[in-house]
């Protein structure tokens, strides 16, 4: 019976190294390239639409236990701006004009490619999950322009990287959503004359 046991403990200490040895490898980059919220086209505009010659960027990796990305939280600075169960494993940022990410990677102002380890590696994330990737036009702030991937589910192991891309074969991404303007004074005074006028044309019917 003992033996028994001491087999058993043995096969539990082998599958929890094994687990542990697990993890994630995710090569995140772009096929293509990236350009500006107002770039006419996804194709090869040139310079004056290229998103790092006009804005700098904050480009992250997101983690989501459910297959639903959380909505940026403006107020979440500190925490990446992420909302509800989401967390940014990694980020690369650049400055205006400038290829060189936080992380040690090199890419042209079009978000292509150019040198150093795209891939990232955890060993220590082994739970099953979503992952998807968000790049911020600029700082995030009210009326700025962002982008967002769809999710994808996180394969577990890093003996062989899981790939994960911005942008399609054949034409970049650009920033696509805004974050909501806060009314001005005047507008929202205009609006509660309005909800006024409403409220009084109801009373009288």
């Amino acid at each position: 019976m003992k033996k028994i046991l001491l087999a058993l403990m043995v096969l539990a200490c082998v599958a929890s190294v094994a687990s542990a040895a697990d993890g994630v490898a995710i090569q995140w980059t772009t096929r293509y390239a990236g350009y500006t919220h107002d770039a006419p086209d996804l194709t090869d505009l040139g310079s004056s639409y290229f998103l790092l010659d006009n804005y700098s960027l904050t480009w992250q990796l997101i983690y989501s236990t459910d297959a639903t990305a959380g909505a940026p939280d403006l107020g979440n600075s500190a925490g990446g701006w992420v909302s509800g169960n989401d967390t940014v494993w990694a980020t690369r940022e650049f400055v205006m004009g400038s290829g060189s990410a936080s992380d040690g990677t090199e890419w042209g102002t079009d978000l292509y490619y150019a040198s150093g380890d795209r891939q990232y590696l955890n060993t220590e994330w082994t739970t099953a999950g979503y992952i998807y990737q968000r790049a911020y036009e600029g700082t995030p702030a009210v009326g700025s322009w962002y982008f967002e991937t769809t999710l994808v589910a996180l394969e577990i192991g890093p003996t062989t990287y899981q790939e994960s891309f911005t942008d399609g074969l054949a034409s970049g991404f650009q920033p696509d959503q805004q974050f909501s303007a806060i009314p001005e004074p005047a507008t929202m005074g205009l609006l509660g004359l309005g909800a006024l006028v409403m409220a009084l044309r109801r009373r009288r019917a």
